[in-house]
């Protein structure tokens, strides 16, 4: 169809600091609906149809918005009842614009543009505070939907009266080979949350709904209640191990989760970071003791900074004086020690903070 007019504003108001509401102004498309044969539509129209907001978080992800889009576009669930909040986080590779030139046509697309990286827990706070559904889905960019996932989502969360309901997730690189099947909460081990089914073959054994303990933020509907009563991301995580704090939070407060099993998306994994790179490193040892700090009994606090002080001091010295002697690269042995401290120093400093958290002094940050 073609594009008659285009307008974009700043709606005044309902942005925080440095992030600017955008919306495509277009043409009436007349999208068709499903047609009359399609099972998933037949249910969904004997059952409520509520407003679905997709929120998806970008940062220099240019190579990932067609496939999501796409994706996006071949869904089952009712067209007018979904949004789409495309949230970029000071993107550099020329995203929006991308967006716009090939995606314009969608009126259902509005952009949050923040005027800075605030990592996965704050850019995504940022886009949910828009949300207008009575569902939130938080996705990934690095993701390909199934055509039935946000209609089985609904239809689980409503079956099972769930607050937050997840996907199954296949990694996309990988055919047959499962992400992520829900997640496990463990808050007596020094290690808190665990993907059930990860880098398992799919041979069925995950192919039934199921009450889980824990959530990965990848692909995850959350219910609007959920996020007003236990509330967001914290902010100060910026990235990974934020979905394992907002799912313990919801469980000391007596939230239910389920893993649906019809609903399926394909995730490429760490697309925004390299798994085992310094970034990687920094935030998921730094985030894994501040979740622990945050939430679990101070003993196992306690186990968890030995633990820590064991793979990133003495280990990190360990190299160190090997490379003495030749054994270690002397170079590599001197970063990986001097990065392992810059990241617990991090730590340190951000530790009276979620203290005050953990305490209720600094409440937590709701929709």
């Amino acid at each position: 169809m073609m594009l008659t007019s285009l307008g974009v504003f700043v709606s005044p108001g309902q942005g925080e600091a440095g992030t600017y509401i955008l919306s495509l102004t277009l043409c009436r498309q007349g999208l068709p609906l499903p047609c009359d044969t399609c099972k998933i539509h037949r249910y969904m129209q004997k059952t409520n149809r509520p407003l679905v907001s997709v929120v998806v978080l970008n940062w220099n992800g240019q190579r990932f918005i067609a496939p999501f889009m796409t994706s996006f576009a071949k869904q089952t669930y009712p067209k007018e009842s979904m949004e789409l909040l495309f949230v970029d986080n000071s993107s550099t590779d020329h995203s929006l614009e991308y967006l716009k030139k090939h995606y314009s046509d969608d009126t259902r697309i509005r952009i949050v543009l923040n005027n800075k990286n605030y990592g996965y827990a704050g850019g995504n706070n940022l886009g949910i505070k828009q949300a207008k559904g009575d569902y939130i889905l938080v996705c990934n960019n690095d993701l390909e939907l199934d055509k039935n996932t946000v209609s089985e989502l609904v239809i689980a969360s409503q079956k099972h009266n769930s607050d937050v309901t997840t996907v199954k997730l296949m990694f996309l690189n990988k055919p047959g080979i499962i992400n992520n099947a829900g997640s496990r909460l463990v808050p007596d081990s020094t290690w808190p949350t665990y993907e059930i089914g990860i880098n398992e073959r799919d041979k069925g054994q995950y192919n039934e709904d199921r009450e889980i303990t824990a959530f990965c933020g990848a692909c995850v509907l959350f219910t609007r209640h959920f996020l007003t009563t236990v509330g967001l991301f914290d902010k100060r995580f910026f990235m990974y191990f934020e979905d394992g704090d907002l799912a313990w939070r919801g469980q000391k407060s007596g939230h239910k989760y389920y893993y649906a099993a019809k609903a399926v998306a394909y995730h490429v994994h760490t697309g925004s970071s390299s798994e085992g790179s310094p970034l990687f490193n920094h935030f998921v040892g730094r985030n894994r003791l501040l979740i622990m700090l945050k939430n679990a009994n101070f003993s196992i606090f306690l186990r968890t900074c030995g633990v820590t002080f064991k793979d990133h001091v003495m280990f990190r010295l360990k190299n160190l004086y090997a490379s003495l002697f030749g054994r270690y690269n002397k170079r590599q042995a001197l970063r990986e020690l001097l990065l392992s401290q810059k990241m617990l120093l991090s730590a340190l400093v951000l530790s009276p903070y979620i203290l005050l958290k953990r305490f209720g002094l600094i409440r937590e940050e709701k929709l």
